[in-house]
């Protein structure tokens, strides 16, 4: 009784302050009826899209058209940007600054800026409808976004925060982290939604806390005109008065029924609902009274989709990989590759890039996705915009670490599931975004991350391992190709870590190995780099094995990106980039892909330590040497190239004689000492070893790491450069095993 004369006070309170509520033919849930529609999802819309436009304002007012430039994995060039109020041009530009934009009712628009994704970064630059610009923002980990009814306020959440930016000013107010937020009509009040809580601000101050008992909320909404506030979890709807927090209403679901949006609208509460049964996607909208009356019920037109029965259990022995079909149909057939597992990826300059963490699907736009695997949704998000929705599912429903599927760049209208839904194996998940005017693709690979809600902004979201491993296909017969670095040499040499190249017959010093190939997935015009990559050294004439058979470097890695909040720094470890060999950046079918072989100690492990490894040539007499590279695919099949090069380190036998076994461990005495600034560091293996040669100046301090690798016996030299360091003494160390030894050297500038 308490919920009912507290529901019959909220009317009487807003009919005194002149917001009345008449039931009958002119009340205002009526009207909000009927600015509404309901797509077959659940999801709501406000207003039917502009004929033409690709982008508008929740209001119908404002909108934008614009053509598609450039591409590449997570960026669109938007060429021919034209804004529009009603048929009214307002401004145009050459080129917008984002990928894509969000506009509000007043025509503010927000550029969303995702040149920096691969640190989650993104930038928002905010204009308004003149073209004037306003001010940028940059949030990291943001996976919430919007402005409010009024277009005046744009929230975003991300990482530990959610942030309020008023316009067009450009102020921003930090609050709480949420996982779904509601800026009222007359933006003085915010509703945060998040886990088991909905808090109410105001300019003050927080007004309230509620505890909702849910895990995880999927829509809120707020409104101070009518003094409701409203969330929803999968089953229920709960509807609060701002006077006091006191639930008024409650509607449950059950069976094929959940919710999927929500909005508080001329006094009344619309709520997305959505059927989903044996093939068939239906959107109802109900809109409720202030007092939980069902005033009016309507629904989409159904959606129908295939449905597909699980294929037989295979009886085979585990693989190290499990089997899946590919997300589209024909589940079994290879579908087109467009960006490589931990291909590189250039950003417009010679010394910038970075690897992309995963595969990128080329489909026809709009195509069907599916799943791939039975399991549990565990977020359904954007990170900036209407063409970054995804959704992930897992296995496992647990609140440690856990691993599933994540599918990127899917129509929010049309996604099928919602966090805490249970997918089966080939269960529709929903269509694919446009990336270009001609088609579309998904960002496609497993992912690693915690709880039984997976948060964007918790640096986490880490992954695993390269999905062509898993995935379903017919029989790929093409190898790989090695094509020549340069004009007058088939592979490229520079000194470790420089852009100072070498000509083949003239190698020496610590030197890089460099191989450009190129690789084509099944029928696909995409360009690849290569999965696998060995190489070896031989000694001409007689063609005998130096330098054995070594992986230089196997596309099949594991990284916690978002855990380091950076991975830009791991591309110059797999590939070579600078001016002379620079990274291809927007992408075209033709690619440059220089795989730096000598950056591995040889296991299929990473570490940024290793970008210090190189072949040394000076352990080798000079003269005459062939180097063979051989790549492979995915699939085994490959390539084998060589070439003949010649090392000149002016030495003619190597110390203690060729191919002689030391007797003892030594490091000696570096020469020249004094130096200026590099000096050569021999050092002698009785046995095999793993050696660790370091640098320190006097205070004890390491200031240069040269080796830490294993060393076949015999005698070895490397070189160190001391050109940053400052004149004085320094003590080199060498370990290996429970030898160690450590020697004077003079630097003199």
């Amino acid at each position: 009784m308490r919920c009912k004369h507290t529901a019959a006070l909220a009317i009487l309170l807003a009919f005194l302050t002149g917001n009345a509520l008449i039931f009958g033919e002119d009340w205002a849930p009526r009207r909000a009826a009927a600015s509404l529609s309901v797509h077959p999802n659940g999801t709501l819309e406000r207003f039917s899209p502009v004929a033409g436009s690709t982008g508008q304002s929740p209001n119908g007012v404002f909108w934008c058209d614009y053509e598609i430039g450039a591409v590449t994995d997570e960026q669109r060039e938007l060429r021919n940007f034209r804004f529009f109020e009603g048929e009214q041009l307002r401004f145009a530009l050459e080129r917008a600054p984002g990928s894509d934009l969000y506009i509000s009712n007043t025509g503010f628009i927000a550029f969303m800026d995702m040149s920096q994704h691969f640190n989650r970064e993104l930038t928002a630059h905010f204009y308004d409808k003149t073209g004037r610009f306003l001010c940028s923002k940059i949030f990291r980990g943001a996976s919430l976004f919007g402005f409010s009814t009024s277009g005046k306020s744009f929230g975003a959440g991300a990482g530990e925060h959610f942030y309020l930016i008023s316009l067009p000013e450009g102020g921003t107010a930090a609050y709480p982290p949420a996982d779904q937020f509601s800026i009222s009509e007359d933006d003085r009040r915010l509703a945060l939604a998040y886990r088991d809580r909905l808090r109410i601000f105001s300019p003050a101050g927080e007004e309230l806390e509620i505890r909702t008992g849910f895990t995880y909320p999927r829509k809120a909404a707020i409104s101070s005109a009518s003094g409701l506030a409203a969330v929803i979890d999968k089953r229920n709807l709960q509807v609060y008065s701002l006077a006091g927090g006191e639930l008024l209403f409650r509607r449950t679901l059950s069976g094929a029924y959940s919710y999927r949006d929500l909005e508080i609208v001329d006094g009344a509460v619309a709520a997305g609902v959505h059927y989903r049964e044996a093939g068939v996607s239906k959107g109802i909208l109900r809109i409720f009274s202030p007092g939980g009356t069902l005033i009016q019920e309507t629904e989409s037109t159904p959606k129908f989709f295939q449905t597909f029965a699980a294929p037989p259990a295979n009886p085979a022995a585990p693989a190290a990989y499990p089997e899946i079909p590919w997300p589209f149909v024909p589940f079994d057939s290879m579908h087109t590759v467009w960006n490589y597992y931990e291909q590189h990826m250039g950003l417009g300059s010679p010394t910038s890039s970075y690897m992309h963490q995963g595969l990128d699907i080329i489909t026809p736009i709009g195509e069907p996705t599916y799943a791939v695997a039975p399991g549990i949704v565990k977020c359904v998000l954007t990170t900036g915009g209407a063409i970054y929705w995804r959704l992930a599912t897992s296995a496992e429903q647990v609140a440690g670490f856990s691993r599933g599927w994540l599918y990127a760049h899917l129509i929010q209208n049309s996604i099928q599931v919602d966090v805490g839904d249970t997918v089966q194996l080939h269960d529709y998940l929903g269509d694919i975004i446009a990336w270009t005017a001609d088609w579309g693709h998904i960002h496609f690979v497993e992912i690693e991350d915690s709880g039984l809600v997976w948060r964007y902004n918790d640096n986490e979201w880490g992954i695993t391992y390269n999905p062509l491993h898993s995935l379903r296909s017919n029989e790929e017969h093409v190898a790989p190709a090695l094509e020549p670095v340069f004009p007058y040499s088939k592979f490229g040499f520079c000194l470790n870590e420089t852009s100072i190249y070498l000509y083949p017959d003239s190698l020496y010093g610590d030197i890089d190995i460099i191989a450009k190939v190129v690789d084509y997935v099944k029928d696909s015009p995409w360009q690849q780099p290569a999965y696998e990559i060995y190489y070896w050294v031989k000694r001409l004439p007689g063609g005998e094995t130096v330098f054995p058979r070594t992986l230089g470097q196997r596309l099949n890695h594991s990284f916690d990106f978002y855990a380091s909040g950076h991975y830009e720094e791991w591309a110059p470890l797999i590939y070579k980039r600078d001016a002379t060999l620079p990274p291809s950046s927007w992408m075209s079918m033709e690619r440059n892909f220089y795989h730096l072989l000598t950056n591995n100690n040889g296991d299929t492990l990473l570490a940024l330590s290793e970008k210090s490894l190189a072949f040394p040539t000076y352990n080798y007499a000079d003269g005459d040497y062939r180097i063979v590279i051989e790549a492979f695919d995915q699939y085994g099949n490959s390539t084998r190239d060589s070439m003949a090069v010649k090392f000149r380190n002016g030495i003619t036998a190597l110390p203690g004689g060729e191919g002689e076994i030391p007797a003892a461990f030594e490091l000696r005495q570096n020469y020249p000492n004094p130096f200026n600034p590099a000096t050569r560091i021999g050092f002698a293996l009785p046995q095999a070893s793993t050696v660790k040669i370091e640098v320190f100046n006097l205070l004890g301090e390491r200031v240069a790491t040269l080796l830490e690798a294993p060393r076949p016996a015999g005698y070895h030299e490397i070189r160190f450069d001391a050109g940053r360091l400052e004149s004085g003494m320094y003590l080199c160390r060498m370990q290996a095993g429970n030898f160690s030894q450590t020697r004077k050297m003079l630097l003199l500038r």
